[in-house]
This record gives C-alpha cells, sequence and structure tokens, in this order.
C-alpha cells in the first residue's frame, strides 16, 4: 500500500468512517464514498465489480500527485464529501467583489486548479467575523457571444468556485451566481465540472443543464517531483517524443462535464 493511500485511510479511522477494500487493493469503498487510487500515476483503470455498479455512491478518483501536491485540499474535499465540515449558511454571509489578487491567494490555497484571472470576482465574507472572514469565491470570465439553435446569447462563462478549506457554505454558490445575474445580466452562464470529483448534480439543482462531456485531458507528468502540467503548455517548447526520453510521463483524466444555464 501507498503512503498516500495510508494518509487517507488515517482521515476516515480519525473521522471514525468505516470502509473496506474491494477487488482490487487500490479502491477504497464507504458508506457515503467511494475513492479509486492511482497510486504513482499508473492510471490502470479499476474495474467495476457488481456491488459498486449498484452503488449509489459517488466515486472520486485520487492521483496520487495531487495528494502530494495538495494534500490538504484533497483532504478537505474528502471530507466535504463525507459531510464533514463547518457548515456556514449563505444567509450568515455578505457579497462583496474582490480583487484578482484576493482572489488568486484564495485559489492557490484553497483550490486544486490553478489560479486564473477572471473579468468578475465576488467573495463571500462571514458575518458572524465582522464581515472580515473571506469564506467562498467565485469568479466569472467577460462576455462573449455564443450562438445556438439560430439565438445569440450574451455568455460568461463561470471559471471558479471555492469555498473556504474544511468549510462547506450552504447556498453559498446560489447566492454568489444570484449576485451575478443581478450585477451583470448575463444571458447565458456556461460552466465545467471535473468529472473525477462531481456529477454536475449541485449544478442542475440551480438550474444549469449539462450539454456535453468534453474528452479526457491530457497532462504531462514531471520526472522527479512527479507534477502535472496541461501538455498544450509543455509543448509549446519541446516536442513529446523528446519530453518522453526525459523520464516525462503522460496522463489523462476523465474529462469535465459541461453545463449552461439559459437566461434568455
Amino acid at each position: 500500500m501507498f503512503k498516500f493511500e495510508q494518509n487517507v485511510i488515517q482521515l476516515f479511522d480519525s473521522h471514525n468512517i468505516s470502509y473496506e477494500f474491494i477487488g482490487e487493493k487500490h479502491f477504497l469503498s464507504s458508506e457515503n464514498l467511494n475513492v479509486s487510487f492511482i497510486p504513482d500515476c499508473s492510471q490502470v483503470e479499476f474495474e467495476i465489480n457488481e456491488k459498486l455498479a449498484t452503488s449509489n455512491n459517488k466515486t472520486i478518483r485520487l492521483w496520487e500527485d495531487e495528494y502530494l501536491h495538495h494534500q490538504k485540499t484533497v483532504e478537505s474535499r474528502i471530507l466535504s464529501l463525507l459531510g464533514i465540515s463547518q457548515r456556514i449558511y449563505g444567509r450568515e454571509t455578505v457579497v462583496k467583489p474582490i480583487t484578482q489578487q484576493v482572489l488568486e491567494q484564495f485559489l492557490s490555497i484553497n483550490h486544486l486548479n490553478v489560479p486564473i484571472a477572471a473579468k468578475y470576482r465576488y467573495g463571500l465574507y462571514d458575518k458572524s467575523k465582522n464581515g472580515e472572514e473571506l469564506v467562498a469565491v467565485a469568479a466569472f470570465s467577460r462576455s462573449c457571444p455564443i450562438q445556438e439553435a439560430g439565438i445569440t446569447y450574451k455568455s460568461h462563462e463561470l471559471i471558479r468556485y471555492c469555498s473556504l478549506l474544511n468549510t462547506t457554505v450552504v447556498g453559498g454558490l446560489s447566492k454568489l451566481i444570484a449576485f451575478f445575474e443581478k450585477e451583470v445580466k448575463p444571458e447565458h452562464i456556461m460552466t465545467y465540472v471535473d468529472l473525477e470529483w462531481s456529477d454536475g448534480k449541485t449544478y442542475e439543482q440551480l438550474g444549469f443543464k449539462v450539454i456535453a462531456n468534453t474528452p479526457k485531458q491530457e497532462f504531462l507528468l514531471s520526472p522527479g517531483v512527479n507534477k502535472r502540467f496541461p501538455s498544450k503548455h509543455i509543448l509549446e517548447n519541446k516536442s513529446k517524443s523528446v519530453l518522453l526520453s526525459e523520464g516525462w510521463r503522460v496522463i489523462n483524466n476523465l474529462g469535465n462535464l459541461k453545463l449552461v444555464k439559459y437566461l434568455k
């Protein structure tokens, strides 16, 4: 068993979450969550057996490199999916515009993906902390005309939503989207959810519709430190064959769900 798997097991044990390993030793199943471990980023697919095929549990894929580089964030997300986190209600927060710097600082600590520039940036601040503690952020793109079924929409992308580590803001995403809709009056909001962590149900409950599955995304895993980079960025300077000869490895995630909320 790999060290990062042992750490996740200790996390379950520390919160008295019962679990079992099913089939291959790298697949853990608990009452509420299944975890498919990918040690050494080997990307060996787990064959879903009959018990898991009929399970209503959410199944996440946990890569060793992501765990090693973002341990606190990964553990926070796991605990949130298990229903173990500090809960703050949206009505107990206030929405404020935030700067790009504040957005980047918050995302760098609390989100798995790299911080990104955004045209519209909002934060939720905890009223009980005098409105000074930032507990969630949402970032939206500038408008772009999109035509669907002969209709042209003023479209924006919800690029990021993220809450404070070990914190669930109940109704937080809904409150931030509603604020954006009131301020900017978009006609079309699109977003993507990572299929390795989410099934998109939260967004569907907010009026979004699933319209597509995007292809698997390819990453290059650096030798030594085992850190992933989008292939398109690394291949700008070197060919894939050269990188592979230097010890880089190719990995692919499950892709994303693309969802859209129509407001026109």
